[in-house]
């Protein structure tokens, strides 16, 4: 016989408003948590503060201090309840079973990860009301059963990212044909972690990509969404659904099907996103396994270009630089601006991480452009803010020969540092491209 203490919280200023009432797949917070306590325990309590007015549907025991702490809730809980064994489960603990807590209770015990979820006895106010008397607010160290078990499904979330991505968790567990889940990107990273504009990119394996990316039912266990739409993975032919929820946070689920696994470690610019940092939420096939070898081995320093790679990334840039004025003296302006501000700045980017790590072989400058202005020469970032055109001819005109200048400039520069040799025809160029477009910079006007 035990009874559940229910630690309902309270503003949770880092979460934006009260755990508690917090969805998650398709009840709140304290919801749940009763619901799984009472699967239990034979008598359940929750305790919080009458002065944060929650509305449950049940009712919240004040736990009698201004102080916010656990200590406070688990000594009122103890005190009110029948039973001399209680099982305390803090609110924001989603993952958290009916077996876990079944488990926790056999023991008798507190997981590895801390003091809560947790056994308590009433025999243990005592100390705890000395602790407190003494200043000490700690739970650690009441119970010294400590028990070892899977610490995914006691991660307290304090985010609303965390609670989706524990949602996702809960889901992915159920389902059989969902073999793992695992989260990269930002909101796995250590270096240039999540910030509060981080989406979640959340890799599903599952057994038939196909029907999930033509079934959106289970895109909704997750919360209600606004836009949803299918595209294209690092991984070519595997598909990934984007979501914005009603809540305002935005999912990537890449959907690798589970034969196509070895797929995240060959393709490099996947091997290298879980080099960066992953969290495994789910794992019935032994991926974790896999991703922990990927990150194992070291990561490849970039070699600098050959004289080939060189030579023809700047046969690409000029040839449809000569290409982009073509377009605006016809007067095709929208296809121009896009061949400058999208496919000619594309070279760039690709040019400048090989001009930064020119000066610097150990330079991070990540994939595709990403933390550019991290590891960029700020002299390039300066001209890169010119380079931009607005939608018209004369601008686009400047911003194409911006462009031009910047990519000159590198080329030459990361040339002579690498001791490669600039084999394009810089003045007969600029003269073919001035030829159709003349430099408005310096006076020159433009009819197309």
């Amino acid at each position: 016989m035990c009874t559940g203490i229910l630690l309902v919280g309270g503003a949770s200023e880092r979460f934006g408003s009260p755990k508690a009432l917090a969805r998650f797949r398709g009840e709140t917070l304290a919801e749940r948590a009763w619901r799984i306590l009472g699967d239990v325990c034979e008598e359940v309590i929750a305790v919080g503060k009458d002065a944060d007015g929650l509305e449950l549907p049940f009712g919240v025991l004040d736990d009698g201090s201004d102080d916010r702490a656990p200590v406070f809730g688990v000594m009122a809980g103890l005190r009110a309840a029948a039973h001399e064994t209680c099982l305390v489960l803090p609110v924001d603990t989603p993952g958290a079973t009916p077996e876990l807590l079944r488990e926790l209770l056999r023991a008798g015990g507190v997981p590895q990860t801390g003091p809560l979820p947790g056994v308590y006895t009433r025999a243990m106010l005592p100390e705890l009301e000395a602790r407190v008397g003494s200043g000490e607010l700690s739970l650690r160290g009441v119970n010294t059963t400590v028990l070892d078990v899977d610490e995914k499904l006691l991660l307290n979330v304090n985010t609303r990212m965390e609670l989706l991505a524990a949602a996702i968790a809960d889901w992915a567990r159920a389902r059989k044909d969902v073999h793992a889940a695992v989260v990269a990107g930002s909101q796995a990273r250590t270096d240039a972690p999540a910030d509060r504009w981080s989406d979640l990119d959340a890799i599903l394996v599952v057994e038939d990509p196909a029907r999930y990316a033509a079934d959106l039912g289970w895109v909704e266990e997750f919360g209600v969404p606004v836009l949803t739409f299918l595209e294209s993975t690092a991984m070519g032919e595997q598909l990934e659904r984007r979501v914005l929820y009603e809540t305002g946070e935005d999912v990537d689920f890449p959907l690798i099907p589970l034969a196509a696994r070895e797929l995240l470690e060959s393709v490099g610019n996947v091997a290298e996103l879980f080099r960066r940092g992953f969290r495994v939420l789910v794992d019935k096939v032994g991926l974790e396994e896999d991703l922990r070898r990927i990150v194992a081995t070291p990561r490849p320093e970039p070699a600098p270009p050959t004289q080939h790679e060189f030579t023809e990334l700047a046969s690409d840039f000029w040839y449809h630089a000569l290409w982009a004025a073509k377009k605006l003296r016809r007067g095709e302006i929208l296809v121009a601006k896009g061949c400058t501000d999208g496919y000619l700045k594309s070279r760039l980017v690709t040019l400048m991480g090989w001009h930064a790590r020119a000066i610097v072989p150990s330079t991070d400058t990540w994939h595709d452009g990403r933390f550019l202005e991290r590891w960029a020469d700020p002299g390039a970032l300066a001209a890169l803010e010119r380079a931009y055109a607005h939608y018209d001819v004369r601008d686009v005109a400047r911003a194409l020969w911006e462009t031009i200048d910047l990519f000159q400039g590198l080329e030459d520069e990361t040339a002579r540092r690498l001791g490669l040799v600039v084999e394009l025809d810089h003045a007969d160029l600029r003269r073919r491209v001035a030829e159709i477009v003349p430099d408005p910079r310096h006076g020159a006007t433009l009819r197309p």
